[in-house]
């Protein structure tokens, strides 16, 4: 999100600047301490001298303006509830596929080699589906006596040789492939398309993908509720393991254009619910009335301790209805607390001339 991108040096800005704004400490060597005598000196003890703090320069207070009104902005949503654009595709598609591309012509051949995964995780129920794509002309396809599709695990050892539909259309060669995983796959995997040229030699391409046993299945959502300036969405979660999990989802408006990313966290049993939070200066604005939609959501289950991976559960459906929201119940005073109040105004004072 363009909004939260001038917040990830402000970790590294801040650090420098509280280094430049520190106030030099008085060192009194041992030596200087006035020795202890049968009488005391009547000559009064001078204090030490500790200077004031150098203002910053110019530029970097123009910097800390610029850092302070980009965190003014993006603090005005909780960070569990943001808004959310058409073109943040890391967020509306999380578990997009992998689209693996080779330029051929690197090797002499005039041509491109593609692959595109329906997704990146499947769990072990779900079908796999590819495409892969060969384009170029008849100088390359004159060299081509074979295109063949492998799963490799990351030892390159041959799982599977999927079968593919094969289209032949002028300058392009296109295959089609859907298979099922095994239980004895390991979770990290490769799709291959391998290339032999009429030569003897072959040329390679690979997609990564995974393969997950779900953990917990996301059913449906509970009935949506108001509290204080926020919308609760209770996301009800069925045939877990017990333990910690994460959920991240995308708001939708009625059309499924999207509105805001929202994140919830908790703890559950074998089943139980988790909320999601929408702020209210997010929904003020709604044109009266209307059904909203949760979808692309991605729970998690957290490790209890360092060294087990992430596990995954999955949703049943894609989308869920969020019934009736009436933006009338809702306020468009930003998301403030204490803490970020705190921030913003150190920040402020950074950019201001001393």
């Amino acid at each position: 999100m363009k909004v939260w991108i001038p917040l990830i040096a402000l970790v590294l800005l801040v650090g420098l600047l509280l280094g430049l704004r520190q106030q030099p400490v008085a060192m009194i060597s041992q030596e200087s301490l006035p020795a202890v005598a049968a009488s005391v000196s009547s000559e009064p003890v001078k204090a030490p001298v500790i200077q004031a703090p150098q203002p910053l320069p110019a530029a970097m207070q123009q910097a800390m303006t610029q850092v302070a009104a980009a965190y003014q902005v993006s603090s005005q949503y909780p960070s569990y509830s943001i808004p959310l654009g058409s073109q943040q595709t890391e967020l509306l598609q999380p578990n997009a596929g992998a689209h693996s591309v080779r330029d051929l012509n690197t090797v002499g051949l005039p041509g491109q080699l593609s692959i595109q995964l329906s997704a990146y995780r499947y769990r072990q129920e779900e079908p796999i589906e590819a495409d892969i794509t060969l384009s170029g002309d008849d100088a390359l396809f004159s060299q081509l006596s074979g295109l063949t599709l492998s799963v490799r695990d990351n030892n390159n050892a041959v799982l599977l040789m999927p079968q593919a539909q094969i289209q032949n259309n002028s300058n392009e060669q296109r295959l089609q492939t859907r298979f099922s995983s095994s239980d004895n796959w390991p979770t990290e995997l490769n799709l291959v398309a391998e290339l032999q040229l009429s030569d003897g030699s072959t040329l390679r391409q690979s997609a990564p993908f995974q393969v997950f046993t779900a953990v917990a299945e996301i059913t449906g959502t509970g009935t949506p509720y108001v509290d204080d300036n926020e919308l609760v969405i209770p996301v009800e979660i069925e045939k877990a393991a017990a333990g910690y999990y994460k959920l991240a989802a995308s708001l939708h408006y009625a059309d499924k254009k999207p509105l805001a990313y929202l994140q919830g966290k908790g703890r559950i049993g074998s089943s139980g619910t988790l909320e999601l939070r929408v702020h209210g200066s997010l929904l003020y604005n709604l044109d009266g009335i209307q059904n909203l939609w949760i979808g692309n959501l991605q729970l998690r289950k957290m490790p209890e301790k360092p060294g087990p991976e992430v596990q995954w559960g999955f949703s049943r459906d894609d989308f869920y209805a969020v019934k009736n929201v009436d933006p009338s119940r809702f306020s468009p005073i930003p998301f403030q607390d204490e803490q970020t109040l705190s921030r913003l105004q150190f920040l402020q004072s950074l950019g201001s001339p001393q």
